[in-house]
Parts: C-alpha cells; sequence; structure tokens
C-alpha cells in the first residue's frame, strides 16, 4: 500500500479512526531525514506482512492543529494509531524502533494507548526535563540545519564555532512549549540557551559572552575537540 498524503485535520482524523493500526508520519520537506523515513515507509508499504496497516505522511507544520493535539514537537515523527489514540511513536531516524513497533502493535491489538499508559505530566514539569534534556540546550526557530530566523541563524554559528556540544528544540513546532518557557525563564523572546539547565540568556547575551572569551570556557565540547586537546 502506497504512503497517503494528509494535508488537512479532517483527512487525518478519518485515516486514523480505523481498528487496524495506522502508522503517520509527521514531516518537513526542508529536513533531511524526514526523506529517509519516506522511504522506509513506502518499502514497508510493499510488505505482506504489513498490509492491514495504513501508511501516512503529513506535513506538521501546515496542520499545527494536528501537530499540537499529538503533541508532535521534533520532526521526523512516527505516530502509531488505533481507534482514534496514539498507542506508540518514534521520534527521529529510528527504523529498526519503528519496525519492532509496528510488529508488536499489529500482533497486541490490546496494548494500552500512550494516554493510559502515563500520567500527562505538567508543562512546567515537561520545561523542567526539556531544559535538562543536554547539558547545553538551545530552544530556537527551525533546527540548526535549518534556522527559521536570523536570529536563532546567528546564534547556532556563535555555537558551532565554539565547538559547541548542544542539542536544539525547535520553538515552532509546540506552541505549548514557545509560550511556556517566555513565563517559565523569565525571557520573552528567543532563542533562548540554557547550559547545565540554567538559562543563559539570548542573542545579545550569548554574542557578549562570546566577545568576551567567557561563552567558550562554559560550553560543553564535542567530543572530537576533547580529544583533541
Amino acid at each position: 500500500m502506497a504512503v497517503i498524503e494528509l494535508a488537512a485535520q479532517q483527512e487525518y482524523d478519518d485515516l486514523v479512526k480505523s481498528k487496524e493500526l495506522s502508522v503517520v508520519h509527521f514531516y518537513a520537506p526542508w529536513a533531511a531525514q524526514c526523506s529517509q523515513v519516506n522511504d522506509v515507509l513506502e518499502e514497508m508499504g510493499k510488505l505482506e506482512e504489513y498490509k492491514n496497516v495504513k501508511f501516512a505522511k503529513i506535513e506538521a507544520e501546515n496542520v499545527a492543529e494536528v501537530s499540537l493535539k499529538a503533541q508532535v514537537t521534533v520532526v521526523p515523527t512516527i505516530l502509531l494509531l488505533r481507534d482514534s489514540s496514539v498507542v506508540d511513536r518514534v521520534d527521529g531516524v529510528n527504523a529498526t524502533a519503528l519496525t519492532e513497533k509496528i510488529k508488536r502493535h499489529l500482533n497486541n491489538k490490546d496494548a494500552p494507548t500512550l494516554n493510559a499508559a502515563k500520567s500527562k505530566e505538567s508543562l512546567e514539569d515537561r520545561l523542567k526535563k526539556l531544559t535538562n534534556q543536554a547539558p547545553c540546550m538551545l530552544f530556537m526557530k527551525g533546527n540548526p540545519a535549518n534556522p527559521r530566523c536570523g536570529f536563532s541563524r546567528t546564534i547556532v554559528s556563535i555555537l558551532d564555532g565554539c565547538e559547541a556540544d548542544y542539542k536544539s528544540f525547535d520553538i515552532l513546532q509546540d506552541n505549548d512549549v514557545r509560550e511556556g518557557l517566555k513565563k517559565f525563564s523569565r525571557w520573552p523572546t528567543y532563542p533562548q540557551l540554557y547550559v547545565n539547565g540554567e538559562l543563559v540568556g539570548g542573542l545579545d547575551i550569548v554574542k557578549e559572552m562570546s566577545e568576551s572569551g567567557e561563552l567558550e570556557s562554559m560550553l560543553p565540547k564535542k567530543e572530537s575537540v576533547v580529544a583533541k586537546s
């Protein structure tokens, strides 16, 4: 079965209400990794063992209401659904995990949904986890490979120039985080840089610290840089 392109919330709702397993890829055309996932789904759709699985893709930014409801915060994200409920998910490119999860849910139609399996954490708890997800976290518009604003592009350039080891979060993909982090950090604009769970600041502060030499000394370095030193 070919991968179905979904263009609207109603199309998504109609697909995932099926009692059969649906696999939906939330993608962005500018993200190279999403092309890899689409290729994987196309190949899986040709196999007899997945003949009862509905494979689909949906452009995350074009249907923001669906992405927000499904808590899709990065692309690629693949949701596994049955009866309009999310039963599992894969964030990022991981063909092995995706295959294992599809097979498991094909053989276990009584598996609990993700929402039923875990209690919904508060936004503040989620923000605490996100800001501590890595020793250095950058909250920006877009991602380091494809910044979606000039300020984000500049701060990525500064961090890369320092050979910093950092992870990023695209605030355009999650409005709860985008608005919540402003209050959480008491900082009204983006990008925002965190080190060891503490806010360093926005672009102006990061720029000043970079020019003074203070920034580089506090940033974790990529392993290749550490190995050379």
